[in-house]
């Protein structure tokens, strides 16, 4: 099926044309098999969806948006309820410099962070734990480098092979666990790793359909969970109606900052630096000076009238 130039599959059908091929057919694949067929992602260069339900426990009515994403930086994510004149109650973008994510509640704010601050600042974080362009893993444009640390695959007792591979960040190393389907390779769980161990993003991805023009299966369904070192977690679930594959890029003024009028603004760098302030002055040991402080044969010091004076520290005069 062709969309204005862009393949369109719909959700969840039944049409075994649809369904992901078998691309792997006896035993467990290789190594370098398996980042072959992984790869074949780079095809997609664009992925939009005018077609998403969004549903959030922290939400109460589920939501209908907007989904474009573009290689390298460019993505942007827009909600709506029963109307767009009601305002977007969450919203998440990013372009060559800046990525930012705007909710409504518990006061209309918009997060923004530089990608170079970022991604070079050390420390905890809070509100995003990562950039919301790792949000195209959970649409299953996923890649593994061919010169990286992998380790496996390895068959799970649940019949699924995993790879395990390090992923080099400024901050230090992540470490990734891809889960996919044995026989097809498409992706089916990503989970990302801290430099301490802990999970910090994690997406399920269902209802496969496969994509002739790339030659790779993209989900329509999608779990997510994202977990900042101090908060709260974020978690959604979005299904995809209908995917545009390698459309026409869009303007860049698709992906311009917004417009911030009515918004609390609040850049992550500085709130996780005032974070990591906040943090080591708590930790750090608190002396306290008793009310009436018993000094023990006090020394003697002379007042500016010359009388020798032993009282506790009374008199004393600083020259």
């Amino acid at each position: 099926m062709t969309c204005g130039g862009a393949t369109c599959v719909p959700r969840r059908s039944a049409l075994p044309e649809f369904s992901p091929p078998l691309v792997f057919q006896s035993g467990t694949p290789s190594l370098e098999q398996l980042i072959q067929q992984t790869n074949r992602s780079l095809r997609v260069e664009r992925l939009a969806s005018n077609t998403l339900t969004i549903d959030s426990p922290d939400l109460a009515y589920k939501l209908s948006g907007t989904f474009t994403w573009e290689r390298p930086h460019n993505m942007r994510l827009e909600t709506k309820l029963f109307s767009s004149a009601l305002g977007s109650p969450l919203a998440a973008g990013s372009n060559s410099q800046v990525f930012w994510l705007q909710v409504q509640r518990p006061s209309p704010t918009i997060y923004f962070a530089s990608h170079n601050d970022f991604e070079s600042q050390n420390g905890p974080r809070h509100v995003l734990p990562v950039s919301p362009l790792w949000l195209r893993e959970a649409f299953g444009i996923v890649e593994m480098e061919p010169a990286g640390r992998h380790e496996g695959p390895r068959l799970r007792a649940d019949g699924r092979l995993e790879v395990i591979s390090d992923i080099p960040s400024p901050r230090g190393d992540y470490r990734r666990l891809l889960i996919m389907a044995a026989k097809t390779g498409t992706i089916e769980e990503t989970m990302l790793y801290n430099q301490t161990g802990k999970l910090v993003a994690h997406a399920r991805l269902s209802d496969h359909q496969y994509y002739s023009s790339i030659d790779w299966s993209l989900p329509h369904r999608i779990a997510v969970q994202l977990q900042p070192d101090v908060g709260p977690p974020l978690t959604f679930e979005l299904d995809v109606g209908l995917y545009l594959v390698n459309e026409a890029p869009s303007s860049n003024s698709s992906f311009a900052f917004p417009d911030t009028a009515g918004l609390s603004t609040v850049d992550l760098v500085q709130a996780n630096a005032q974070m990591q302030v906040d943090q080591s002055q708590m930790q750090a040991p608190v002396q306290t000076i008793p009310q009436n402080p018993v000094v023990p044969n006090p020394p003697t010091y002379r007042s500016a009238q010359g009388d020798v004076r032993n009282s506790g520290w009374q008199g004393y005069t600083v020259r």
